[in-house]
């Protein structure tokens, strides 16, 4: 029996336990609770383009555009393409998109930077919640064991060096080792890293870093997407307020009134999210509150019942003005792991998926509801192409613990209290490379341990992201999409083929590699 180790339990994770047979042993470990991810709490919806009668190419336009053309045109027409067939299989067996009132018809809405309504929502602002719930209503059919609050902390090798199993410390700290064919990454992003964020987890995601200790390269690390619209002010949040607010009416405004995305993109407050995010973050810095004016969205509380309650609960005097105030947030993480559509890594028989890797699907910045789809896709694709490898015999190879320096309180609140300043909205060459050196300086001059606890990693896998991003940073010399930086404020076309990749070889370093592009002729 084919035996698959699953790291997460969003919907990367999920996709990609519903496309193995009941002949697979399934191992599913999560560092939270099994619904405790950032996929439950998905407002915006998911992607839906096969409708439109083009083969999905203004959704691949849109994409290649939002993303500041970084992206990969091969892998943006593929994935798009392959959502079409897993969309309707999510609809063929049982699951209830929203449909206009009275009528069987879909219900698509309008979210940032597309061109078109092509969002598929459930229960207005639910759908997060609704799709998880269905992909885990399926994991009764499958030979499956889970394991909660048990993070993963390396992988094991046979003796053919190909990935054959995790370590893990479960919620008591206790060493586990489990073995399998296969080992999935589905472990999310990094955007917690920043006090401001809309993630549901308070721990950092490890799959990068486990991926970078192996040698594998991480690809656009320095490319974090801020939500321009958190519920509430700078420093205290209460979650989102779904992209599709403003697309069923709502209009940016400062505390003066004023529409500021007017005349700042020809799609005013359904700009893209770095283009809306930062003129929130200009708008901040002139000492204005900014504001959701909901007046003209129709049916609000009965369209947005989540978000409804969220808001008359903590700011009912500005609802009963027809203003939701809000703020922008560190949301999503373009980059990751590098690996194809179908989650393959450099290693054998280890596969990263979803938010955990960067395929440039995204390019420099994800197009609203994409990432559902993208997830779904990868999910399924690397269950597929797992199927299709011969099941070996596993002979493990003697382990060499990993050692990690102890990074202590001080030095990681330090660093801590300076991430959005230095690599938040805007960013400063000068000063991320005073705060690297920071990094590097806490990481060199802390304790080796041989041994050590849950929280000894985390404070390790926070200090050790920044340095990526920090390096990452510092690679790109210009301004693109959620990479905004003063002192190189223009976009290079020269860098729109240049992907900047972590390496771990004597010494953590980026690399800057050239990647050819063979099919923009889709575009018009």
């Amino acid at each position: 029996m084919r035996k698959v180790i699953v790291v997460g339990s969003g919907i990367a994770a999920l996709a990609a336990i519903q496309s193995f047979n009941e002949q697979t042993e399934i191992y599913c470990i999560t560092k939270d609770k099994l619904n405790q991810h950032n996929s439950s709490l998905a407002q915006g919806g998911i992607c839906c383009s096969q409708y439109e009668h083009d083969n999905g190419h203004a959704h691949i336009v849109d994409t290649y555009k939002a993303g500041n053309e970084l992206g990969d045109i091969d892998v943006i027409q593929s994935i798009i393409q392959h959502s079409h067939c897993y969309i309707e299989q999510l609809i063929q067996n049982g699951l209830n998109f929203d449909t206009v009132t009275n009528q069987q018809d879909l219900d698509f809405a309008m979210e940032g930077a597309h061109t078109r309504p092509r969002i598929l929502h459930i229960g207005g602002d639910q759908t997060g919640k609704y799709l998880t719930h269905h992909l885990m209503n399926q994991l009764s059919s499958k030979h499956i064991k889970i394991y909660e609050e048990t993070e993963v902390i390396d992988l094991l090798k046979d003796t053919e060096h190909a990935v054959c199993g995790v370590r893990a410390l479960d919620k008591h700290g206790q060493q586990l080792d489990i073995i399998a064919h296969d080992v999935i990454l589905a472990t999310g992003g990094y955007s917690n890293l920043f006090p401001t964020h809309s993630s549901a987890s308070s721990s950092i995601s490890s799959g990068h870093v486990i991926a970078h200790h192996h040698g594998i390269p991480l690809r656009h690390m320095e490319m974090i997407q801020f939500h321009p619209t958190l519920l509430g002010k700078p420093g205290q949040t209460y979650g989102l307020v779904s992209e599709a607010v403003r697309g069923h009416g709502g209009i940016l405004v400062n505390s003066l009134g004023e529409h500021f995305m007017k005349d700042k993109h020809p799609l005013g407050s359904l700009a893209p999210r770095d283009v809306t995010s930062r003129t929130i973050f200009q708008q901040q810095q002139l000492g204005h509150q900014c504001f959701i004016n909901i007046e003209k969205v129709e049916a609000f509380s009965n369209r947005f019942p989540t978000i409804y309650q969220n808001v008359i609960e903590h700011f009912p005097d500005e609802y009963a003005h027809h203003l939701i105030p809000i703020t922008p947030g560190a949301h999503y993480t373009m980059g990751g792991v590098k690996t194809d559509i179908y989650g393959r890594t450099n290693l054998s028989h280890f596969y990263v998926i979803g938010e955990a890797s960067n395929t440039n699907f995204h390019g420099a910045n994800r197009l609203a509801s994409n990432s559902l789809l993208e997830a779904l896709v990868m999910g399924h694709l690397c269950g597929e192409a797992i199927h299709q490898s011969e099941i070996r015999d596993i002979h493990v190879s003697e382990y060499e613990q990993r050692l990690i320096p102890k990074i202590s309180d001080e030095d990681l609140q330090g660093l801590r209290h300076q991430t959005f300043k230095v690599l938040g909205i805007e960013r400063n060459g000068p000063d991320i490379t005073a705060y690297l050196n920071s990094i590097q300086d806490c990481l060199s001059n802390a304790m080796t341990l041989a041994e050590w606890t849950q929280s000894d990693w985390q404070k390790y896998i926070e200090v050790k992201t920044l340095e990526m991003i920090s390096i990452s940073a510092l690679s790109r010399s210009e301004s693109r999409g959620v990479h905004y930086r003063l002192d190189y404020p223009n976009t290079e076309p020269t860098l729109q083929h240049t992907d900047i990749e972590i390496l771990m070889e004597d010494s953590i370093h980026a690399k800057q590699v050239i990647r050819p592009r063979k099919t923009q002729t889709i575009l018009p």
